[in-house]
Parts: structure tokens; C-alpha cells; sequence
């Protein structure tokens, strides 16, 4: 139809369509082409006024601290056998003579983390092949799960195998040893304690044949490795050899001492033959005082570790009671039952807190050790 007063066309439905969607089109393009211009301007305004900084995130740590104290503990019977199947309910803790709730506790039968230390010094020139033999008998006799470390120590510390529940790795790391000259003994003590035994969480203890006297550690001394002995976890049991014959001797020579560690630990070198006594009755005397002196100091050193710990001194008189020393260790370590407390009193005033162990049991005997700090410090270097 065509009307021409008003001049209008009736297109047809297709074209009507077509002429819509050219609409949207170019209203879209110019939408796109205007968005892009704004974007454009943002950025460029964004990059004229720069961010203020921002504070670094602050990671969130949560941390427990309850003071939680471990006790070992051996009981014996008035006869002095070992008593091993006690219950928790059996004993009782108390802290500066104020009794403490129990709560872990672990039975004689839980295993342990063994440190051997051996002192490899001069004075085991011609002992060291025995040593071997009965240290390896030792380990041979402890329960498959203790896990065991081999510390020697002479000139140096030498970590001769870490901790490990594979007895023929100790078993070569023991054979691996050679003797030194002098005895950096507070050394290895220290190291051992502080570097490897307090990273350990369980039952520890230490077991170290030496005759106590140290000659040449550079940084350690006996009060400093008592106190670090106090602080830990850790049943000390010392085997006392005395050495002060073999000392003597080598004090008539003014010659350096033997030694079997030539550089890489190659094989152990033979004794050289003692020369003549010359020295005057005077100078005699005053070595024979003088060995006397570090002789005691050496067994006084070993005690005071034992008994802040809650361990036991053995003395192997000579070198063929060895064997027998280990073997009570081994019994002893058998016989351990472990406790555990949170203490009442939640001060971190870094003072020496008295713990008493008691059994219902009459004639028994509690041994353990006597106390602990109440804010240790985690590294004294």
C-alpha cells in the first residue's frame, strides 16, 4: 500500500529486522569504543597517583606452652630387685612438697633413645679393641625398638653414627672409632645433651665410659654441662674407668702422649716405649698429687651427673668389668617407668624446683631425678 499524504512506506518484515539489529550493532560498537576510552584514562590515573605501602601480613602462629615435667623413675625392693609391673596409680609427685596430678605415664617396657659416649683419649691405647667388643655386646642386648647414637671423643667430638634402631650401623660405627690424645669430655657431654638428645621426644638416656677428667674442650666446663644436665630429659649413667695408672705412667716421658688417630682415621698407631723415670722425687710427688686431684675431680664430675639425672655410677675397676657395667645398665634402662605432670604452679621465674617420687609400696626405693628448671634455657652458646 502507498499512501502519499503522509509519505509513508510499509516495508517489508525482513528489512524492518535488518534495520533493527544495524541499531543494536552500532550502539554496541560505540558502547565497546567509549569503555575503552574510560578504561584507558583509569589506568592512566591509577599510574600518576601511586598506591600507599602495605604493611606485611603477620602470620598467625599459635603456640602451646604448659609445663609439662618428665620423670624416670627405678623402683627396688628392700632385697634390691627391680620392680616392673607397677601402675600409675602406684605413684606419687611432688613438686617443692606439694603433690602433683599424674598424667602420662609409661610403663618399663617403652622404648628408649640411647647416647654412647666413649672416651677414645690416650689412655685407651691398648683397651680399644675390648671397648669395641663390650660396647657392641651392650647394644646387642637393648630392646630392638631403642634407637642408638655413637658419640667418641678425644683431640675432637666425632659423631660416629646418629640416631638409629639398626644395630649393624652401630655395630660398625663402634668398630670406627680410634683413639686421640687428649679428652674434650665436657665437649661431647654438652653436644650430646643440647644438640641431639634435646631434639628427641620420648625416653632418653646417656651412657658414657670415661674416666671424668677433661683435658682440652674450648668452650664447655663441668658446672655449665651439670646445669644443661638439670634442664634435661635425659637418665645419665657414667661408666668410672680409672685411668690414673696409665696417666702416671706417661708423665715420666716429656714427650707428647701416643696417639692412634692419625689424620683420616687411618689405623691405630703402637705405643712408643716409655723411657726412664727422671724426674727428681719432688716433681714425682707433685705429678702423683696433681693426678690424684683430677682423678677425683673426674669421679666427682661423673657423680654429679648421675644424681641429677636420676642415673647410676659404675665403676669398671679394670677393663675386663666392662661388660658387666653395660649389662647393669642394660638392666636398669629395662626398669624405667616414665611420668608426667603439668606443674601447679605455671611461674616462669627460671628457679630450680625440688620433685620427690613416691611409691605406696612399703621398703621400696624410688630413684629419680631431683628436679628440674621451671624456664630452661634452650641454648646457653
Amino acid at each position: 500500500m502507498l499512501e502519499t499524504s503522509s509519505k509513508t512506506i510499509d516495508l517489508p518484515a525482513t528489512k524492518r529486522f535488518r534495520r533493527t539489529m544495524s541499531r543494536i550493532i552500532l550502539t554496541r560498537v560505540c558502547l565497546s569504543t567509549l569503555l575503552g576510552f574510560l578504561s584507558i584514562a583509569l589506568a592512566a590515573e591509577q599510574k600518576e597517583k601511586p598506591k600507599p605501602p602495605q604493611e606485611p601480613e603477620t602470620p598467625y602462629t599459635l603456640e602451646v606452652d604448659v609445663n609439662l615435667v618428665n620423670i624416670n623413675a627405678v623402683v627396688t625392693s628392700a632385697s634390691g630387685n627391680y620392680l616392673v609391673d607397677l601402675k600409675k596409680d602406684n605413684f606419687k609427685i611432688y613438686e617443692d612438697k606439694v603433690e602433683q596430678q599424674i598424667t602420662h605415664f609409661s610403663p618399663v617396657d617403652a622404648p628408649f633413645d640411647v647416647a654412647l659416649l666413649l672416651d677414645t683419649s690416650f689412655s685407651a691405647v691398648n683397651k680399644l679393641a675390648q671397648i669395641q667388643d663390650e660396647a657392641i655386646e651392650f647394644v646387642k642386648i637393648l630392646d630392638p625398638d631403642d634407637e642408638v647414637m655413637v658419640i667418641s671423643f678425644d683431640d675432637e667430638v666425632h659423631l660416629e653414627t646418629d640416631f638409629t634402631r639398626n644395630k649393624n650401623a652401630v655395630e660398625r660405627a663402634i668398630k670406627m672409632t680410634r683413639t686421640g690424645q687428649s679428652t674434650q669430655l665436657y665437649e661431647a657431654v654438652y653436644l650430646a645433651l643440647q644438640e641431639k638428645l634435646r631434639k628427641r621426644r620420648g625416653r632418653k638416656a646417656m651412657v658414657l665410659f670415661t674416666d671424668g677428667v677433661d683435658t682440652t674442650s674450648p668452650t664447655s666446663s663441668a658446672s655449665e654441662t651439670t646445669e644443661v644436665a638439670k634442664e634435661a630429659d635425659v637418665v645419665i649413667y657414667p661408666i668410672y674407668f680409672d685411668t690414673s695408672r696409665d696417666v702416671e705412667r706417661y708423665s715420666r716421658s716429656s714427650s707428647p702422649f701416643p696417639t692412634g688417630r692419625p689424620p683420616g682415621a687411618g689405623p691405630q698407631l703402637p705405643i712408643p716405649q716409655i723411657p726412664i723415670d727422671t724426674r727428681s722425687p719432688r716433681q714425682r710427688d707433685e705429678d702423683h698429687r696433681q693426678i690424684n686431684m683430677q682423678s677425683e675431680g673426674g669421679r666427682s664430675y661423673l657423680h654429679s651427673l648421675a644424681d641429677v639425672t636420676g642415673g647410676t655410677v659404675y665403676v669398671a675397676d679394670r677393663i675386663e668389668n666392662l661388660g658387666t657395667a653395660f649389662s647393669k645398665i642394660a638392666a636398669e634402662l629395662r626398669s624405667q617407668y616414665s611420668l608426667g605432670y603439668v606443674s601447679t604452679n605455671q611461674k616462669k621465674d627460671g628457679k630450680y624446683r625440688k620433685v620427690t617420687v613416691k611409691v605406696d609400696l612399703p621398703g621400696c626405693t624410688v630413684k629419680a631425678k631431683k628436679g628440674y628448671y621451671s624456664n630452661p634455657k634452650k641454648n646457653r652458646k
